[in-house]
């Protein structure tokens, strides 16, 4: 696990000059941002800032199509200006028309950027990830903020046909980041449900992010099947 981290870290360190955005799971955006929902822009406009003459933002006035999580808000603020986007500051072109899922922090200062996680709605992934969703909320489930490294540890797994496109699991862990009990909040509904939570007992170490691993806690963990994927099961849609 600390050699993993290394690398990470030193490649992580080449990047400081350009715009990099950490590749979070489904269930880290999820927890970590205190609004969820489906949006259309309906306009988009420059606005000045006095607080730091480098800080570059412009509005988007919205309309919320389904609030999943946190309160309405009628605009946002994004990073860039509007005719001068500067991709390697982060900055994201938004447009009047544009329909997607968007997950961001409403009490940061920072805005929504190129890495702020979202999804068009005519991506062909959207109604996973709704489902996904719905099934948190209908299970009250906000603290969804671990992950594991994919492994090969579902190539097994590639024929399955499973009833769900995803899994839900409540996972205790103890001391040294292993999983000591697996609890079904929703199964894959295949033949193979019983084989795939003795691969989390027996084989998973949970972390909370890239440095830092669960410890001697009670998490929630979402995984999604995709027979094309390379991991073929994974907490990435």
């Amino acid at each position: 696990m600390k050699k993993i981290i290394l690398i990470y870290c030193l490649f992580a360190s080449t990047s400081i000059f350009a715009c990099k955005c950490a590749n979070q799971s489904f269930g880290e955006n999820f927890s970590q941002n205190n609004f969820v929902a489906e949006i259309e822009i309906l306009k988009t406009y420059n606005v000045d800032f006095k607080t730091d003459d480098e800080e570059r933002f412009y509005k988007a006035d919205i309309k919320i199509l389904k609030l999943y999580k946190g309160k309405a808000v009628s605009s946002l603020l994004i990073r860039g200006k509007i005719g001068e986007i500067f991709g390697s500051a982060c900055e994201v072109e938004i447009n009047a028309g544009e329909k997607f899922l968007v997950y961001l922090n409403t009490n940061s200062d920072f805005g929504m950027s190129s890495c702020t996680p979202r999804r068009f709605i005519m991506d062909k992934k959207i109604d996973v990830e709704r489902k996904a969703i719905e099934c948190l909320l209908k299970n009250e489930i906000t603290n969804t903020n671990c992950f594991y490294f994919p492994c090969d540890f579902f190539h097994q797994f590639k024929n399955l046909v499973p009833k769900n496109e995803f899994a839900v699991y409540r996972l205790k862990v103890n001391s040294q980041s292993k999983v000591t009990s697996v609890s079904v909040i929703q199964d894959f509904g295949a033949d193979k449900d019983e084989h795939i939570r003795e691969v989390i007992m027996y084989n998973f170490e949970v972390l909370r992010n890239w440095m830092e691993e669960v410890k001697n806690e009670e998490v929630t963990i979402v995984l999604f099947f995709n027979k094309d994927d390379e991991y073929v099961i994974s907490n990435f849609i």
